[in-house]
């Protein structure tokens, strides 16, 4: 992952446009959230004043706040809407559910 790729992600976890699992440490964007449009507003806003009043920020993205808010938009887009690692326990655990139980007989 390159310096770019880390400067947007880090804005999308600071603003909660992306969030990580706790439990799985992956990347998502929580689709269920109600303050989605808020807070990708609020990372855009972010990574403009960012681009504008901080020179490692304005050099990295050659003074062009929309180079950083193009890459903010395409990584929130890019993340799944839900822990992918959730997402296939709660599928293993809906099968485990559907599955007879051990010892069962077998429907005839």
């Amino acid at each position: 992952m390159g310096k770019r790729q880390e400067i947007a992600i880090g804005i999308a976890l600071q603003t909660q446009a992306l969030k990580i699992c706790p439990i799985h440490n992956q990347l998502y964007c929580d689709d269920e959230e109600s303050t989605d449009d808020a807070n990708m507003a609020r990372a855009f806003a972010v990574a403009v004043e960012l681009v504008h009043q901080h020179q490692p920020y304005a050099e990295e993205f050659r003074h062009d706040p929309h180079e950083l808010t193009d890459l903010l938009s395409q990584t929130i887009g890019a993340a799944p809407a839900s822990c992918p690692g959730c997402a296939s326990q709660r599928y293993s655990v809906k099968e485990e559910a559907g599955a007879p139980a051990a010892g069962a007989a077998a429907p005839a």
